[in-house]
């Protein structure tokens, strides 16, 4: 039987649950430099040493902030393989473009998760989406997520998918064409199965 939260404890969860939306829009709309304890307690009406009790520091506002996004995409992820074709080529496919998708339409997000850079180490959730998107991953192309060398080839190759999107998505130098990068993803996957003699 679960324990009922304090008054305390209520309180805390209440001040996580409104200043986790809070402190996205302000990265999403200003930029993480725009975010502050100070600025986050007064828009909540509460003190900082409040905002503190709830989070314990300013870094794991920004975990949490991550944590959602990391649950976005996987939430992304799952519903496009839930829709894909059977085979493990088109649901690795399938996998890749919408990871493009993702980023484009979600770019903050995209740069919270993979061009950020936090000086405190991911917390459980963003560790479980990691482990969690491997897992997918190898399943999807039909792999043996327990097999080192399974998970191995599904790295290598999803690294390059994930190259290609960052260059199709970082606004810091030359784009490629999202279009272009979706026939690549396909070139690339069919390719990688090929190489490993993979059906």
């Amino acid at each position: 039987m679960t324990k009922p939260m304090s008054r305390r404890e209520r309180n805390l969860a209440e001040i996580r649950d409104r200043a986790t939306p809070l402190a996205e829009a302000i990265v999403f709309n200003e930029g993480i430099e725009a975010m502050s304890a100070r600025r986050l307690a007064r828009e909540l009406g509460i003190s900082v040493g409040s905002l503190y009790n709830a989070f314990g520091d300013l870094e794991a506002v920004k975990r949490a902030v991550i944590g959602n996004s990391a649950q976005a995409l996987s939430d992304h992820l799952a519903a496009t393989l839930a829709r894909a074709e059977p085979n493990p080529r088109s649901r690795v496919v399938a996998l890749g473009e919408a990871y493009l998708d993702f980023a484009i339409s979600e770019p903050q997000r995209w740069w919270l998760l993979f061009e950020y850079r936090n000086t405190v180490s991911p917390d459980r959730k963003v560790e479980e989406f990691q482990i969690g998107l491997l897992d997918m991953l190898v399943r999807a192309g039909g792999g043996d997520p327990a097999s080192e060398s399974s998970k191995q080839f599904f790295l290598l190759l999803w690294a390059s998918v994930h190259g290609l999107v960052s260059l199709a998505c970082r606004p810091t130098i030359v784009a490629i064409e999202p279009d272009l990068a979706r026939s690549h993803i396909r070139d690339m996957v069919h390719s990688g199965f090929n190489t490993a003699g993979l059906p």
